[in-house]
């Protein structure tokens, strides 16, 4: 290999792709969201179902993507009632992948968390011990490798309570990385109250919402936690470990 294609290969292994990526549902858009290019089915189930567009992945009866100039597009089928209930409903969205919360258009909206409460509430057995979240961060990086993941994206892994991974998805964006996972969790109708997903992030209020109503019981941050967080993860009863300075510890 020349010097110009081992450049080129390190570039491309470094680079962060990022793309705007349009979610319709039956002809309509829902939202424009800046994410990476992979795993689009996955994003756009998970982004519905987290953001409450849907409750149930048997509302969807197909999903297409279809690549533009300006990005991505990803349609949604759903069933005529799901329809309905989203013309109640209407958002339009553009949203940074920075952000968990474009497009809301109210503060109820916002800080609504009546639907996740006393749905989760995991007890002392279903949670996962500090040793098995240890093993399961000390693990990120080599799946990543294993797996051809770009340094500096942002990772969202699903472990079962012993530590063995059941699945991961990358993003260039926190919120993004989390709803891949969870489409992919939901497609494969894993239940998620007997594990714990984990992310390489900060803890926001956003993702405690989103975790919530796909009453997912456990979730772990790699940095520590707004304090809204903290109080949203208590008022759904979701257990929430984050790593402070370095140090694991439960918030929730």
């Amino acid at each position: 290999m020349s010097i110009t294609e081992h450049i080129e290969n390190d570039l491309h292994q470094a680079t962060l792709h990022e793309a705007a990526v349009s979610i319709s549902i039956n002809g309509i858009s829902h939202a424009v969201m800046m994410a990476s290019p992979t795993h689009l089915k996955d994003f756009a189930l998970g982004f519905v179902l987290s953001e409450g567009l849907i409750t149930a992945v048997s509302e969807v009866l197909n999903i297409v993507v279809h690549s533009h100039e300006c990005g991505w597009q990803v349609d949604l089928q759903v069933l005529a009632r799901t329809q309905y209930k989203l013309k109640q409903r209407r958002r339009s969205m553009a949203g940074p992948s920075g952000c968990g919360l474009c497009g809301i258009d109210s503060l109820e909206a916002a800080m609504a968390l009546n639907y996740a409460k006393n749905t989760i509430s995991p007890t002392e057995s279903s949670l996962p011990t500090e040793d098995v979240i240890m093993q399961a961060k000390s693990a990120l990086p080599d799946i990543l490798k294993k797996s051809g993941g770009i340094r500096g994206n942002h990772c969202a892994a699903y472990f079962d309570l012993v530590g063995n991974i059941i699945a991961f998805r990358e993003d260039v964006g926190r919120h993004s990385a989390l709803d891949k996972l969870l489409g992919f969790l939901s497609k494969e109708q894993q239940v998620m109250n007997q594990g714990f997903a984990i992310i390489t992030s900060r803890c926001s209020h956003d993702l405690i919402a989103k975790a919530a109503r796909l009453h997912l019981s456990t979730l772990v941050t790699l940095s520590q936690p707004t304090d809204l967080a903290v109080r949203s993860a208590r008022e759904t009863g979701l257990a929430l470990f984050c790593f402070q300075y370095g140090q694991l510890k439960r918030f929730a």
